[in-house]
């Protein structure tokens, strides 16, 4: 039992396994927090992006920035006064004449080599969840496991949003967006955004407009994965919330704070990763809204580029043949496969499946919500349960507002211009739901989107949202004959998890 616990430590450090970090001598690596940046005694600070590298001298931090001069003088450093600080994506780097800085909340790992002869890895921030998506983020960002990056016009610079249509990886399975950018700042009369490929994979996006909701100040506006708005302003947290296991993860989904919660992990066939939360239910509600926190996590995205490379040389033959599947074919694979985040509800008459929270991408928690029909339930108590995959999502926080919704006013703000990364003019490509696309095959490839900016009326609050929709096209260099028997198994329901929940045990079993 004992070692079974071990397991879920080691979730966090899973890629560190994968990518097999290696010691020399009598060195080991060691993980830091970004705070101990500014107190490590080395001489050597290397500033790692997924396609750059930059040697930086004389580093300081200031207002949660990390800045420091460009070192040209190569000379050989040793392991023991070195400090490797990791950084994503590359436009996170900030490269000024011989100057580069990086935000904080862009570095994803930092460590350094230790004389303990024991290897100890600590993730950013002291969250050992962080050290165990910071290789696999640069991986994904090489390689090409996301999806369209947005950037928000602050007032300053351009600042990272969020993803768009995640998990919309070929024709049939494209779908509408709806992503809150709340960090948004209107320059003038108009609102600045910018969509950019930084990965490999070509990425087709229709359609792009801007919404945006007035209100008062004090209520929060979410909207749902059909285009409906709600007004979220009293979020209870649930009395309890326990996971597969029946261990109470009720801290980890309390609050807005980065503590969250990612499955627990024991050696034995259970595949599915249930979390089951009970709330107060009010006398006489029909209808709540169940509002999360969460994304996907980034071992999600490694494991579904595993699988692709299962089909060897045919895997461009396996894309054009996913391409003729209608989308419900393809939906409820992902469904049956624990990608997306199901809910089930506890009603009159029994455990019923009555939605799903589509994949947010792996790169920022996503506020989200879905509406619930309470009808058939006539407890006191409403118990739900969230499903995925084991290791595919990671929840923030987890609420369920029971207020009524009243009208929530929303106004279209359409593109105005749209010029890509050589200075053309791509506004055409985006204004309709039709088969045009901004097609951006290249990991250079950004358009900057400019949309109207109304006046606010004195007194009300503004949320903001981007209204997307498109879908991705992965690019594998895969080779090899494949196990066209073993594929098949795939189709069963849970084959997917069970291939990444093995995979882990495989390396866990092989790093102790």
């Amino acid at each position: 039992m004992k070692k079974y616990k071990e397991y879920q430590k080691v979730v966090s450090l899973l890629l560190s396994f994968l990518m097999i970090i290696t010691t020399s001598g009598c060195f080991t690596l060691r993980g830091l927090t970004k705070n101990d940046i500014q107190y490590s005694n080395k001489s050597a600070y290397f500033l790692h992006g997924p396609h750059s590298l930059y040697k930086i001298a004389n580093p300081t931090i200031s207002e949660g920035v990390l800045s420091g001069t460009i070192d040209y003088f190569v000379a050989p450093v040793s392991k023991a006064k070195s400090i490797h600080i990791y950084a994503a994506p590359d436009s996170s780097i900030v490269k000024t004449g011989d100057r580069v800085q990086v935000r904080f909340k862009n570095i994803v790992k930092v460590e350094d080599y230790e004389l303990d002869g024991v290897k100890t890895l600590v993730g950013v921030a002291g969250s050992l969840s962080f050290s165990f998506l910071a290789l696999v983020l640069i991986i994904l960002l090489i390689k090409g496991a996301s999806c369209p990056f947005i950037y928000a016009d602050n007032g300053e610079d351009f600042q990272f949003t969020g993803e768009i249509y995640s998990g919309a990886t070929n024709l049939p399975l494209e779908r509408d967006d709806y992503l809150p950018v709340g960090n948004i700042k209107p320059s003038g009369n108009k609102y600045q955004l910018r969509i950019t490929n930084e990965v490999n994979e070509i990425q087709n996006t229709n359609l792009t407009e801007l919404i945006t909701v007035d209100h008062q100040p004090g209520i929060k506006i979410l909207m749902d994965k059909y285009g409906v708005a709600y007004s979220v302003s009293d979020v209870k947290r649930p009395f309890a919330a326990t996971d597969t296991y029946g261990s109470s993860i009720l801290n980890k989904l309390a609050y807005i704070d980065t503590i969250s919660y990612i499955s627990t992990i024991k050696k034995d066939q259970t595949i599915s990763d249930t979390i089951s939360m009970t709330f107060n239910k009010p006398e006489g509600v029909k209808s709540s809204k169940l509002v999360i926190g969460g994304k996907n996590t980034m071992w999600l995205d490694y494991m579904y580029g595993k699988f692709s490379d299962l089909f060897g040389k045919r895997f461009n033959k396996w894309k054009e043949k996913s391409n003729k599947k209608s989308k419900e074919e393809l939906l409820k694979w992902t469904l049956d496969q624990g990608m997306v985040l199901s809910v089930y509800l506890q009603t009159d008459d029994g455990l019923k499946f009555v939605d799903y929270f589509n994949l947010p991408g792996p790169m920022a928690y996503k506020e989200d919500i879905l509406l619930l029909d309470l009808s058939q339930v006539h407890s006191d108590k409403v118990n739900l349960k969230l499903v995925s995959g084991v290791l595919f999502w990671d929840i923030d926080y987890a609420g369920m507002d029971f207020t009524e919704t009243g009208q929530v006013n929303k106004t279209i703000l359409p593109l105005v211009s749209a010029m890509d990364e050589n200075g053309k003019d791509v506004k055409s490509l985006l204004t309709k739901n039709d088969e045009k696309y901004l097609v951006q095959p290249l990991p250079v490839n950004k358009t900057d989107l400019t949309f109207p900016a109304p006046e606010l009326q004195s007194g009300l609050s503004r949320s903001v949202f981007l209204h997307s929709k498109g879908h991705y096209e992965i690019l594998r260099d895969a080779k090899g004959k494949p196990d066209v028997a073993y594929l098949k198994t795939f189709l069963e329901p849970g084959a997917f998890t069970k291939f990444s929940k093995d995979h882990f045990l495989n390396y866990y079993f092989k790093s102790n």
